[in-house]
């Protein structure tokens, strides 16, 4: 985070890859002994408990050795990888390679991006527990800025339910689908003896609708600085939350509630959805209307040039082999102001990607393209497509008409389309990837509306009735920790 010198050092826990924040008063740098519990002094007032909560977004990022990646780096790119849009090229470093073959062989219990995906998740978790244990015993500091207990416990409890959304929706299958019975453990408290089974896919959503009501004191817009607006889209606040519900509502399948609350993310004045003429320069610059949160990343506080988002999808990277598919950048009509702002067919640096051995050759995605560039985990326009996808399915002929008039509005004037049924649920989605492409979205959005797919670059095809489109299998490492937990069949 920007001007934060201290940072949450964690413990490794065996089981459920838990972490437990380690801190005194004065210096969260201190390392206690992994078999010990947090000390009792680490959060003993305001000040050391906004610390904290500032380290869960810390724990966001993807770190300078990619060990700890999650929403900075790792969450996007198997969205796009291991959907029908995105692909490694032939010419690469061996990382996520195995996303390309058609054999499957990325879904297997040995692979190490599902194993850091598992450990980073639960890591934040463990940190938002040992927070969230604390709520009760710290009284408001009325020398400090606009935060107070209640907003930053409330981030805590945000922060958690969107690592359980995560899990949930990358290691079981949807809600009705196969194996209702394996959802991800719950931990909600520090102890480094327990070895946790999987509770079920409907205890893991009311968890995370536990957390949601339990936010309900964040801030309206966090202004944890006055005189410092860069902060309001580094913290989370009432947006982001409105958001998550309207995420939960769509993931349980109550559209009437994920309408309710993308109207209310878009009735918010406070954030404004990104305009025709805005496109351009969106992701050249930061601290944007239309941007609700987004992790943080300085020269001083980076992943660096092996681990960060740029490190594989932009051509101008170090490892310059993750791309978005021909067939997904001819989507795209001329009239789209989307095609060149955000793509290329040459892309930047040495060999040109016109050079890959690739066919058809790559297509450069320019929304990240420097390492200390911030990451958008939420945006307003996301609310114009969970509202479009709930009332796909409960008011087809609403979702149509707003659907056209967002697309001629806010991205291509000469957009025509006058589709029905599967076809319309199909291009909402669409339009979703064309808009969010390395956002996060595009593997957990066909999943959740059981849209299989072949990738049209490396033929890899998933539909609903295979395991490996139903959920991640749990990492091989944690089934050696923990005799509790049960594998998804057929790994």
């Amino acid at each position: 985070m920007k001007n934060i010198k201290t940072k949450i050092n964690t413990l490794a826990v065996v089981s459920l890859g838990l972490f437990a924040t380690s801190c005194s008063e004065d210096n969260f740098l201190k390392q206690e002994s992994p078999t010990n519990p947090p000390t009792e002094t680490a959060i003993t007032n305001e000040k050391t408990l906004e610390i904290a909560v500032k380290g869960l977004y810390n724990l966001m990022q993807t770190n300078s050795d990619g060990s700890q990646n999650s929403y900075g780096a790792l969450i996007p790119t198997l969205n796009e990888l291991l959907g029908d849009n995105g692909f490694v090229s032939l010419r690469n470093s061996n990382r996520f390679s195995a996303t390309r073959q058609p054999t499957l062989t990325f879904f297997v219990r040995q692979s190490g991006d599902i194993q850091t995906l598992w450990n980073s998740l639960y890591k934040i978790i463990a940190n938002a527990n040992y927070i969230i244990s604390k709520e009760g015993t710290i009284s408001d500091d009325i020398t400090t800025e606009e935060q107070t207990p209640q907003n930053l416990f409330a981030q805590a409890h945000l922060v958690r339910a969107m690592c359980y959304h995560t899990l949930v929706s990358f290691f079981s299958d949807k809600v009705g689908g196969a194996n209702q019975n394996l959802g991800v453990p719950i931990a909600l408290k520090y102890d480094p003896s327990q070895m946790l089974p999987r509770s079920s896919v409907q205890a893991v959503y009311d968890q995370i609708k536990k957390d949601l009501d339990a936010a309900q004191a964040i801030n309206e817009v966090n202004q944890a600085y006055a005189g410092d607006p860069s902060t309001k889209t580094k913290l989370l606040g009432k947006a982001a939350l409105d958001m998550m519900y309207s995420r939960y509502y769509l993931s349980i399948k109550d559209y009437a509630n994920a309408n309710v609350y993308s109207q209310k993310v878009l009735d918010n004045n406070k954030y404004s959805l990104l305009t025709l003429g805005q496109v351009a320069g969106f992701f050249t610059s930061e601290q944007q209307p239309e941007t609700i949160f987004e992790l943080e990343y300085t020269s001083n506080d980076q992943p660096g040039a092996n681990d960060g988002i740029t490190a594989t999808w932009y051509s101008g990277g170090r490892y310059r082999q993750n791309f978005a598919t021909r067939a997904f950048y001819d989507q795209y009509s001329a009239t789209d102001v989307r095609k060149a702002a955000w793509y290329s067919l040459t892309g930047v640096g040495s060999p040109s990607i016109t050079t890959f051995p690739d066919v058809p050759k790559p297509v450069d995605v320019k929304k990240y393209t420097s390492p200390d560039q911030d990451i958008i985990i939420f945006r307003k326009t996301e609310a114009v497509f969970n509202q479009l996808e709930a009332l796909y399915y409960t008011d087809p002929a609403s979702a149509l008409t707003k659907l056209v008039a967002w697309v001629k509005t806010y991205r291509d004037p000469a957009y025509v389309f006058a589709g029905t049924g599967t076809a319309l649920l199909d291009e909402i989605l669409k339009q979703k990837n064309m808009e969010f492409f390395l956002e996060g979205f595009r593997y957990t959005d066909l999943k959740r509306n059981g849209r299989g797919f072949t990738n049209p670059q490396t033929t890899v095809t998933l539909n609903p009735g295979m395991k490996e489109f139903q959920a991640f299998p749990v990492p091989l490492q944690e089934q050696n920790a923990n005799p509790n937990i049960q594998q998804y069949p057929g790994y």
